[in-house]
């Protein structure tokens, strides 16, 4: 790859220089003397010269302790020119850590290598067939490499999570390595020492990638001399310079940013319930809360809220004020839930038989397991009593008929200490997740005499990224002797301050989104106007209050309700009707003590009247037809109405008379600037015209009347043009 076109970010940059051990010539190391030491081990080696097998059986291995030589290899032939070093470890320790040096006969210098060697005695390290690899480098440089690092995720506005480099490295020796990248306009990237911190660029979706390249700088003692440093190794001297020998290692990183979706939202919010002693707390459905996520899957999660005790107990001073001829011991952890596990450094546990304090022990700290040594005699099988005091909540827990002292008996163990729960009611939540967010629930009750409340923080998380996608509510659970005790809330979905009486909870206190009173006759209305009556029908213009003559009609109130009390008598919450004149139809809705309303409505009758001008609408001539039947007389209201007012053309399909009820004629207009035709005559239709006249506005080329229908003129009739 030229990296010369390539725009390089380095985070830092450390010069750094160090000895090479190295001799121009074979070092003729002498073997250790076996009498010195008391502990030997062995090691059948190969030597690897730049990842390739070396097979000269004049290369030598040795083990130093600092400068004294504790192995000395002998390359033995094993066939088919391959060679195996067979060494005998010397040490006065059981346990040592040694260091290797190689002289490879190739280049007749001695390398050293950088991992150190663990001595143990009688170990034996490596086979004739699997030996210990031993491996070497020219300039003593081992290359270096970066493994893939797994694709990276997250959401829009989220950063990614911080990688180590480190991790990924592959170096077989100690040199310092510099950190760098190459720049992507995608991304916001930063090293920290080999922490790698990357977010997507502001506005940036979809997947890019970023090039991390790590830079070794080793020192090469092979190139020139210099009489300015003097290197040796163990057994050797020499006179070498120092230069850097810089090598880089590169991999490509995958980023990906989803574009940012809704997190899960409680709305409403799990609301608080309350419950009679012997009775169970209903199951949540959670999904009915969580109203927003939509995600295929959603974690649900909770933990207790640890509060003070009201009111607050003082640390008691337990203490045990005698000897015991015989203990038992408990090893145990101590959780309110398994969500919390108690961590004041004020907690102390205490066993009592007796009305006496058998014993008393603090957490260990190291494991948060609690060490308590009950004494007693050897006939003693009292049943002890355990207390816990809680420093955060300020209160002692009692746990009555715990168990039976046992002489020198064991519950427990540091693997699988006894686990103690000390809270009273505990939710039910799946560790899984949850498909499409259903899930109903369970609060068990854990102690049947538990008389109190307890709350419990919910959580709703997006399971990629929990921690930025989620919402968050509390709900109390609580327990009364009586019902008494106990309040009836009512459910304000509309937030007007009043409550449905159809929506109740009972509980110790109000949860958000009630109220006390049950005012409200609609809690879809923040306005509360009460229930909404409709009307479904299927004449003339549908659901508009206005019919044709015996249409049936349903009217029907929107809200659930206690009862209904119709005008008609009728008492459900919807009625059919069937008017052949304008009516009025009125209901009372009882929804509470409160809460009764009365809404009314008018059904509008077409008749063979026309009581209105316009082109449209209830009572216009246009309507009139629409209701009128087979061979039907149509007339005006005179005097308060005696005209039509046509802007739309206006079709004749079923045979049809217009005619007069005043002395003075009808006028029916119609205004060519904005109907395309006059009256359409359907085929063997006749429209019988007596005592009405005809007026064209705005008249051009079209025609008046049209169709295969036939116009008959009766009376004194006129047809005008304007």
């Amino acid at each position: 790859m030229n990296i010369s076109y390539r725009p390089i970010v380095l985070t830092y940059i450390i010069v750094a220089l160090f000895a090479i051990d190295i001799q121009a010539q074979n070092p003729n190391w002498s073997p250790p003397v076996s009498s010195n030491y008391q502990f030997t081990a062995s090691v059948i080696a190969a030597v690897r010269f730049n990842n390739m097998p070396s097979n000269s059986p004049l290369d030598s291995i040795a083990f130093f302790d600092g400068n004294e030589i504790r192995g000395l290899g002998t390359a033995i032939p094993i066939g088919n020119g391959l060679y195996r070093h067979f060494i005998t470890l010397y040490s006065n320790q059981a346990i040592d850590t040694l260091s290797i040096h190689v002289y490879y006969h190739g280049t007749n210098y001695i390398y050293d290598v950088q991992n150190p060697f663990v001595f143990k005695v009688q170990n034996i390290q490596g086979s004739v067939d699997n030996p210990y690899v031993i491996n070497i480098y020219p300039e003593n440089n081992a290359p270096i490499g970066i493994q893939q690092v797994p694709p990276q995720y997250t959401v829009e506005g989220l950063a990614f999570l911080p990688i180590d480099m480190a991790q990924y490295l592959i170096q077989p020796d100690n040199n310092p390595v510099l950190w760098s990248y190459t720049t992507n306009d995608s991304l916001i990237v930063s090293f920290q020492g080999s922490q790698l911190n990357v977010s997507g660029a502001n506005g940036f979706t979809g997947q890019t990638s970023l090039v991390v390249r790590a830079t070794e700088q080793a020192m090469n003692a092979l190139m020139q001399d210099n009489e300015n440093n003097n290197l040796s190794s163990p057994g050797g001297n020499g006179n070498r310079s120092i230069p850097q020998i810089i090598q880089f290692a590169e991999t490509t990183i995958s980023f990906n940013v989803t574009p940012l979706y809704d997190a899960p939202l409680w709305q409403p919010v799990i609301p608080n319930e309350g419950i009679i002693q012997g009775g169970q707390f209903s199951n949540v459905s959670l999904h009915d809360y969580e109203n927003q996520y939509e995600g295929p899957f959603i974690r649900y999660d909770y933990i207790p809220v640890i509060e003070e005790s009201n009111p607050v107990e003082p640390q008691p001073t337990w203490a045990v004020s005698q000897n015991f001829g015989t203990t038992m011991s408990i090893l145990a952890k101590l959780q309110f839930t398994p969500k919390y596990q108690f961590h004041h450094e004020d907690d102390v546990l205490a066993a009592f038989a007796g009305g006496e304090i058998r014993g008393v022990a603090a957490k260990n700290p190291l494991n948060d397991i609690y060490y308590l040594s009950i004494g007693g005699t050897v006939s003693d099988t009292q049943t002890i009593i355990l207390k816990f005091y809680s420093g955060e909540m300020k209160k002692v827990f009692i746990l009555d008929s715990f168990l039976e002292f046992q002489p020198f008996g064991i519950v427990g163990n540091d693997t699988a200490p006894l686990i103690i729960d000390l809270a009273p009611i505990v939710p039910i939540v799946p560790d899984t997740l949850v498909m499409n967010g259903i899930y109903s629930m369970p609060i068990n009750i854990i102690d049947p005499d538990f008389i109190g409340s307890q709350k419990f923080k919910f959580m709703a998380m997006d399971p990629l990224y929990p921690d930025y996608l989620r919402d968050e509510t509390i709900a109390a659970y609580c327990i009364v002797e009586d019902s008494s005790d106990l309040t009836t809330f009512y459910e304000d979905a509309d937030g007007d301050g009043l409550g449905n009486p159809n929506s109740t909870i009972h509980a110790c206190t109000i949860s958000e989104g009630y109220v006390t009173n049950d005012d409200d006759c609609n809690d879809n209305d923040s306005f509360n106007m009460g229930a909404t009556l409709t009307i479904v029908e299927n004449s003339g213009t549908p659901n508009d209050g206005m019919i044709c003559s015996s249409i049936n009609t349903v009217l029907s109130i929107n809200q659930a309700a206690q009862s209904y009390l119709w005008s008609t008598g009728q008492t459900t919450q919807s009625i059919s009707v069937n008017p052949t004149s304008t009516t009025t139809y009125s209901v009372t809705v009882t929804s509470g003590a409160t809460c009764i309303i009365t809404q009314s409505t008018t059904i509008y009758v077409e008749g063979a009247i026309v009581m209105n001008d316009q082109n449209a609408g209830f009572g216009s001539l246009r309507n009139v037809l629409e209701c009128a039947v087979e061979g039907d007389s149509i007339s005006y209201n005179y005097p308060l109405n005696n005209s039509s007012h046509l802007t739309q053309s206006l079709a004749i399909v079923k045979d049809i008379t217009i005619h007069s009820a005043s002395p003075i004629n009808p006028e029916i207009t119609i205004d060519f600037n904005a109907a395309l035709n006059g009256i359409m005559l359907s085929p063997n239709k006749s429209l019988y015209l007596e005592n009405i006249n005809i007026k064209s506005l705005n008249h051009s080329t079209q025609n008046t009347f049209s169709g295969t229908g036939e116009v008959i003129i009766q009376g004194s009739t006129k047809i005008l043009n304007e």
